[in-house]
């Protein structure tokens, strides 16, 4: 198991802080996802247009939160420890609500 030190905890912390609304859900929406999480379905949970998208994704890539997964349009955690700092900050009645959404959303974007 990985053991964040003080220093990362608190630069983590102070990132998800500076966060724009649309990253911080980008970033939860990605560490609740079981399973690589496409761009489509981030973009229909997200509801925002393709520049927003763009620029959200820009965002949480650069602070090394999410990047690009074993797929160009699948997203993730940037490693396990972010991750799972971020899933475990979030509430697990929301944590539940949001895997409904991305398995709803999901299923909407490729029927």
């Amino acid at each position: 198991m990985y053991t964040h030190s003080m220093d990362e905890s608190r630069i983590r912390a102070e990132q998800l802080l500076t966060l724009s609304s649309a990253g911080r859900r980008l970033s939860d929406l990605v560490s609740a996802a079981t399973a690589p999480l496409r761009y489509e379905v981030m973009r229909h949970l997200l509801r925002v247009s393709e520049e927003t998208m763009t620029e959200t994704l820009e965002e949480v890539v650069e602070l090394h939160l999410v990047r690009r997964g074993p797929d160009p349009f699948t997203y993730v955690p940037f490693d396990e420890a972010t991750g799972e700092a971020i899933s475990t900050s979030i509430d697990p009645e929301r944590l539940t609500r949001l895997r409904s959404q991305i398995a709803s959303a999901t299923l909407r974007v490729f029927e």
